[in-house]
């Protein structure tokens, strides 16, 4: 099971006192036991201190909705980092880094930096987006921003050999590890339904809020001109740039300058920025 290499990973990560502070950056493709290796590390550094958990898996997002950068910090009693409730968000505003590189490294140092303040060691789990030149210098720009002390790399075979050849020399520990066999590739079709579940959960309790552009600077998504914003996705900042919440465009009265949007329960008077996402969510579906 992939619980048990997980498991073995943290009882040896442990003995090696490898995570002792600061970041951790995991690296893998899609299914390669990522959060699974988060979730036991997680569970091991909490015995003994505040662990706070980045995920950073903005298509299947376990902490915040999709779509977002979420941090939490995990107690003792979980053993899950779908248990964690999310302590911050930021909002990246598509499910796949493709295109949204800036925003993503962004969302990452943001919610790094607000984890720092209440906890020494910081698990940062990550999206499978790891080949091609994009992908390398993503990860590269993070290394260099946040500097490590550990990057994990998890991986079937030499995938990740791009993305590890720029790391070598760099200041931070790698440590290789092989993926496990059992784990099972999901289908597009159950990612999808994933992401809508964890939608259907984040907006179940929402009322909607009338936003107008004398108070609430907007600022466009790649694919905002020329097509309906209804149903967008959007981050609701406040004036110190934090994403309070994220909501979805119910109406948009140009003429009015009126913007409404659906978001669960917050203080509307906050919000000072909307930030148009690149993703429409439809509640009809299943």
């Amino acid at each position: 099971m992939s619980e048990d290499w997980a498991n073995s990973i943290a009882e040896d990560f442990e003995r090696r006192a490898l995570l002792r502070k600061g970041p951790c950056l995991i690296l893998g493709g899609a299914d390669t036991g990522k959060t699974t290796l988060v979730s036991a590390l997680g569970n091991k550094v909490a015995k003994s201190g505040a662990v706070a958990i980045v995920d950073a898996d903005i298509g299947q997002s376990h902490i915040g909705p999709p779509t977002t950068v979420g941090w939490g910090v995990m107690e003792g009693t979980q053993s899950d980092v779908s248990e964690i409730g999310a302590r911050g968000i930021s909002f990246v505003g598509d499910v796949t880094p493709v295109g949204h590189l800036l925003q993503l490294t962004e969302a990452i140092v943001h919610c790094v930096e607000e984890a720092s303040d209440v906890a020494e060691v910081i698990l940062i789990d990550t999206p499978g987006f790891i080949s091609g030149p994009a992908a390398s210098a993503l990860w590269w720009t993070v290394q260099r921003i946040l500097k490590p002390e550990l990057i994990i790399a998890v991986q079937r075979r030499d995938e990740l050999c791009e993305v590890l050849a720029g790391l070598r020399f760099v200041g931070s520990v790698l440590e290789p590890l092989e993926s496990p066999a059992q784990i099972s590739t999901k289908s597009p079709q159950e990612r999808r339904r994933y992401r809508q579940s964890r939608f259907n959960v984040y907006f179940d309790d929402s009322s909607r809020y009338n936003l107008t552009s004398s108070d609430v600077s907007i600022q466009a998504g790649r694919s905002s001109g020329g097509h309906s914003l209804v149903g967008r996705l959007v981050g609701l900042r406040d004036r110190k740039g934090q994403d309070v919440a994220v909501g979805v465009i119910d109406q948009w009265r140009d003429a009015q300058g009126v913007v409404v949007v659906k978001a669960p329960k917050l203080d509307v008077g906050r919000i000072r920025c909307l930030v148009i996402g690149d993703v429409r969510v439809d509640f009809g579906e299943g």
